[in-house]
């Protein structure tokens, strides 16, 4: 019947605060103590401190309740929360609870505790192994009748009181990934508005694009930028990091990128503007890798800087296949960063390829890589009239390989293409 209404006044009320003060205040009519008191352990702090309290005179409370105790100042609630199982100490007829932060919990004979007087009782507030704290609790005077029906009452009350406690942690997880799941999901809308919806069309170049992060938000990201005398600036870029503070640098990288292509008369002073401005906001460990080129849409050359990034393949309309190379060092690592640009030519039919790690570190079910070898054979064996097909060809190779395994990193590609006319 105790038990009964403990679980009806968990179940009745919502609030924890509201539950674990019904259950010490009952608790004395329930069973027939003197004194109730619970302590949380808080994590954090590395201390037990009490949240709710019955019989304790105002200097009691004082220096037992209304402050911290640390792992020593209280042993016998530190060896039952150590031990995760209900411990008792007879006491002496004048102890009193000020002299209990003082008891030494020993391994008392059955006999001893079912003979005392009276016991102080300690039951840990815990499920499995998750510990939330301890219930003190003080026995009446000549307490011995009933006491083995009155320990398994109290504990059982203890487990209502720590099931109490989890499931208000549960309810607050909860609460906190839902709305985490909503600001990540209005970061990811935010995030899209960043890549470009469309892509410049132009009667003799191609231009193509695929997006995907491997979680809802990424560091990978790619812009179209269109600059004067007819020229595209080309940027893809990957973030050493994943998920929420990738997207966040990537969102400053863009920023940054944008303003600096206007600013400056050559993809590498862009690239050092762009490194110039990233390092005061480079955490340790956090940086970029990417490739800024420029586009000129009438004289048909690509004048770009490879930062440490994946590198570019370039398909020739005759056939041969060009890695190209790194031309500088990653961005926001180095002050003095030595960097050079490269100029491609094109001719009707040729082909670039960009993209990020997400392609080449893509898994397959049995554990193995796709890696640059196997996108140079795809890149040769090829046969792609447009930009789009390119970026299709690739990706369709890519998800035969992974079948259904996810990504495990972001994956941007972009295909540059002169039309053959």
């Amino acid at each position: 019947a105790a038990l009964l209404q403990v679980a009806q006044a968990v179940v009745s009320l919502s609030d924890l605060d509201e539950i674990l003060g019904s259950i010490i205040r009952i608790m004395p009519i329930l069973v027939g103590v003197k004194r109730v008191a619970l302590y949380r352990w808080d994590f954090e702090s590395n201390a037990f401190s009490a949240s709710h309290e019955y019989g304790f005179s105002e200097e009691e409370e004082q220096l037992m309740t209304e402050r911290e105790l640390p792992p020593g100042m209280f042993p016998f609630l530190d060896v039952a929360l150590e031990q995760n199982t209900l411990i008792t100490n007879p006491l002496e007829a004048e102890a009193t609870p000020l002299s209990w932060l003082a008891i030494q919990p020993e391994a008392w004979g059955e006999a001893d505790i079912m003979s005392a007087d009276r016991l102080l009782i300690a039951v840990p507030l815990s499920i499995k192994s998750d510990l939330f704290g301890v219930m003190l609790i003080e026995e009446d005077v000549d307490a011995r009748r009933f006491r083995a029906r009155r320990l398994e009452i109290i504990n059982g009350i203890a487990q209502q009181a720590a099931l109490a406690i989890q499931n208000d942690l549960l309810q607050q997880e909860m609460v906190v990934r839902e709305r985490l799941e909503t600001e990540v999901q209005l970061a990811r809308q935010i995030q899209q508005t960043f890549i470009p919806n469309t892509l410049p069309v132009h009667p003799s170049w191609q231009i193509a694009a695929r997006w995907r992060t491997a979680r809802q938000v990424g560091g990978d990201f790619y812009d179209v930028i269109e600059l004067p005398n007819d020229r595209l600036g080309i940027f893809i870029a990957d973030v050493a990091d994943k998920g929420m503070p990738a997207a966040l640098f990537m969102a400053l990288t863009r920023t940054l990128v944008r303003a600096a292509v206007l600013e400056t008369t050559s993809p590498a002073d862009a690239i050092r503007r762009v490194n110039d401005l990233l390092l005061p906001d480079t955490q340790q460990g956090m940086f970029v890798t990417a490739v800024y080129g420029e586009l000129d849409l009438t004289q048909g050359t690509f004048t770009y800087v490879n930062a440490g990034h994946n590198p570019p393949y370039w398909a020739r309309a005759n056939g041969e296949l060009e890695k190209l190379t790194r031309t500088a060092i990653a961005l926001g690592v180095t002050d003095e960063p030595d960097i050079h640009q490269r100029v491609l030519s094109f001719e009707q039919g040729d082909t670039l390829l960009l993209y990020t790690d997400g392609l080449t570190e893509a898994f397959s079910p049995d554990g193995e890589l796709f890696g640059e070898a196997r996108l140079l054979k795809v890149m040769k064996m090829m046969q792609a009239d447009t930009a789009d097909e390119v970026i299709q060809m690739v990706e369709e190779c890519l998800n035969d390989f992974v079948d259904t395994v996810p990504l495990g990193d972001d994956l941007t590609m972009l295909a540059i293409r002169k039309v053959v006319e």
